[in-house]
């Protein structure tokens, strides 16, 4: 069987050549590292297409072929009527009834500067997934009921990297075409895990 899934308020990567983004590919894996498979292709209507694709709007975008399997992740990836792609989205994962979050989605709102009212799922999905990193950062059994003030703070720091690479993703924006080859600068889990290592050190986490 198969389950249907939306992705709420992505923004492709902002164009300078004049050409939009006309469908988006949907990936999905076992894990947030893949290996990803390829499941849906979701073409835009020619009257959604982005009448300046330097500022493109933000999409909600629906594929109906999602494994009926719980807690697999996915990834989406922007592509051109030429075939050129643009980098793949941050992974989420799809938990059903969604997951404890280690900050409230006003603290992230008010940092981003956005209305709670209108991206409120999309704020709580970025707070998810830095959860989940956390939780197998310091290999908790289960999350956290109270979390540690260390914890809430990376929590909000990890979710505004992810909010701000959903927007437009990390690095060198790049396409990928039959001839090109696109390069990014990767964001990097590093800085997170050494601020959480004193939490691993006083329980004895691995």
């Amino acid at each position: 069987m198969s389950q249907v899934i939306t992705f709420e308020d992505y923004r492709p990567t902002p164009r300078y050549d004049s050409l939009p983004w006309t469908a988006v590919r949907v990936e999905e894996g076992a894990a947030s590292v893949g290996p990803w498979s390829l499941i849906d292709t979701v073409q835009f209507g020619t009257a959604t297409y982005d009448a300046d694709p330097a500022n493109p709007a933000y999409r909600d975008i629906t594929t109906e072929v999602a494994s009926d399997t719980a807690a697999l992740w996915y990834r989406l990836i922007f592509i051109d009527a030429t075939g050129d792609v643009g980098l793949p989205t941050f992974p989420v994962q799809n938990v059903t009834g969604g997951r404890p979050i280690y900050a409230t989605v006003d603290e992230l709102a008010n940092l981003l500067r956005v209305k709670v009212s209108d991206r409120h799922d999309a704020l709580r999905r970025v707070l998810e997934t830095a959860a989940a990193e956390i939780d197998a950062e310091l290999g908790l059994a289960e999350p956290y009921g109270a979390p540690p003030s260390l914890v809430v703070e990376v929590s909000l720091e990890r979710a505004v990297e992810h909010w701000r690479q959903m927007q437009s993703p990390f690095g060198i924006i790049g396409l990928m075409g039959d001839q090109a080859t696109a390069y990014s600068a990767r964001d990097s889990w590093d800085r997170h895990a050494h601020k959480l290592s004193p939490l691993k050190t006083a329980w004895g986490l691995a």
